[in-house]
């Protein structure tokens, strides 16, 4: 490709927001397992387990609170994980011209948009053909010297007289795709967008998505994001439940608002921490079980611990949770995962949860979950799941409090005869995680202009 065309497609990478269109783009979202063939046959139950574990593989790719200051990084792109068989909803796109059809997983925690690309030297199995940039009239490698090569964290120039910008994409310190990062057309819907950044990978090890998808589609806040690129300053998704293969759906741009008139719903700030700067990060200040109120106040850089003060009895601070200036976010901070099937507490929240949930339930603890699940309690002999009492639960972000009802805190283990809370332990002193197993038949909105996220409980079929 002449250097003329190249500098073209730089341009119209770099327009700015402005420039954009305010239009609207409909995606299907498709569960990881609806595509897998060796899930045609699987039971509900069945694919439940299989998305709870893959949601511990990926617990471990994310940082800890007492991570890296923000001032000896910069900023995103190599920090967010996907882990093995990481990723729970597929998007269908297009990159190139002509046209190469691919299938991708989604991830809100995560910028760069990559695929794998010809010739691959170890590339994970995938189900679709890979992408030959070759074939591509509008593929252009960028420069090592280019500003959007300077935003990966881990980058390099070609060998010899290849200047290209060679990135290795770190996920969680054990997963890295590396290749060229470069531009071309991508093709949603009916509609292109030239100029746009993505990794061509040509290897990756340590741990991959599943093989339905051919890579990744970051919806995170960093520059090399699809909704960054696109200037998209709203986008919304509504999830089926996890084992279901219906399909969900996302909406990209101006419409991403459909469910404005809702009265059920709350809009939650979003906060920056700079250990996490790609994720969508929520200030988490208080947790409701029963008529139990715990509040959850912040943390300053002079403050080692939060004191809980409520009705419940506050939880004890690990003595390695260090306190560490985090902007306008707090210490116990929550980011949304959309590729993390169950929702994650900090420690010492999820001790507190399970001790309050043990003294409102009242049936007796059990063990050996086939679900892989921590809490259980055994159900009674003829007593149906959907007829035992669970306490009201809510999350309280910056004082809005999002309520999570008994669908979207247990699930039942039929096979164990036991029902179990879709909330696992992690680290103390780590960042919490909702998963979507709490962002079910529940439309939620991300106005980045705005800097929210609104949780509305309304059907997926009223996001048109």
């Amino acid at each position: 490709m002449n250097a003329a065309v190249l500098l073209l497609l730089l341009a119209l990478a770099a327009l700015p927001a402005s420039c954009a269109p305010p239009r609207s783009f409909r995606l299907e979202l498709a569960s990881v397992d609806a595509l897998a063939a060796d899930a045609a046959n699987l039971t509900e139950h069945e694919l439940l387990r299989r998305a709870i574990q893959r949601s511990r593989y990926r617990l471990a790719g994310i940082g800890m609170a007492r991570g890296e200051a923000a001032s000896a990084r910069k900023a995103v792109v190599a920090e967010t994980p996907i882990m093995p068989a990481g990723g729970e909803y597929l998007v269908k796109l297009g990159i190139g011209t002509p046209p190469y059809k691919f299938t991708a997983a989604i991830d809100t925690a995560s910028d760069l948009i990559w695929t794998q690309c010809q010739p691959c030297t170890g590339c994970y199995h995938q189900v679709d053909p890979m992408f030959n940039p070759r074939v591509s009239s509008t593929y252009a490698a960028l420069p090592c010297s280019s500003d959007t090569c300077d935003e990966l964290d881990v980058h390099r120039c070609g060998h010899d007289d290849d200047e290209s910008c060679q990135y290795t994409y770190t996920y969680s310190g054990n997963a890295t795709t590396e290749g060229t990062l470069a531009v071309d057309k991508l093709v949603i819907g009916e509609d292109a967008f030239r100029g746009v950044a993505f990794g061509c990978s040509t290897s990756s090890t340590g741990g991959a998505p599943p093989p339905q998808a051919s890579g990744v589609v970051g919806l995170g806040r960093g520059p090399l994001s699809l909704v960054s690129q696109l200037s998209v300053r709203r986008f919304a998704y509504c999830l089926p439940p996890p084992a279901s293969r219906i399909p969900g759906k996302l909406v990209l741009g101006a419409d991403a608002d459909a469910a404005r008139n809702a009265t059920n719903r709350i809009a939650v700030p979003m906060r920056r921490d700079p250990r996490y700067p790609s994720y969508y990060y929520l200030n988490l200040d208080g947790l409701l079980i029963g008529d139990r109120t715990m509040s959850l106040p912040p943390t300053t850089t002079t403050t080692a611990a939060a004191t809980a003060t409520a009705t419940a009895p506050a939880p004890t601070p690990s003595p390695n949770a260090t306190a560490v200036a985090v902007g306008d976010a707090n210490r116990y901070g929550m980011i949304i995962d959309i590729a993390s099937t169950i929702t994650f507490l900090e420690a010492s929240l999820y001790d507190e949860l399970v001790n309050d949930l043990e003294v409102e339930i009242r049936l007796p603890r059990g063990t050996g979950s086939s679900l892989g699940l921590d809490l259980c309690f055994i159900l009674p002999d003829g007593v149906a799941f959907d007829r035992v009492y669970v306490p009201a639960v809510a999350l309280a972000f910056d004082g809005r409090w999002l309520r999570l009802d008994k669908a979207r805190l247990f699930a039942e283990d039929r096979e164990s005869g036991m029902m179990c809370l879709m909330v696992g332990r992690a680290e103390a002193g780590s960042v919490s995680i909702l998963g979507n197993f709490q962002q079910q038949n529940m439309q939620v909105l991300y106005n980045l202009r705005r800097g929210r996220v609104t949780f509305v409980q309304s059907p997926c079929g009223a996001l048109r």
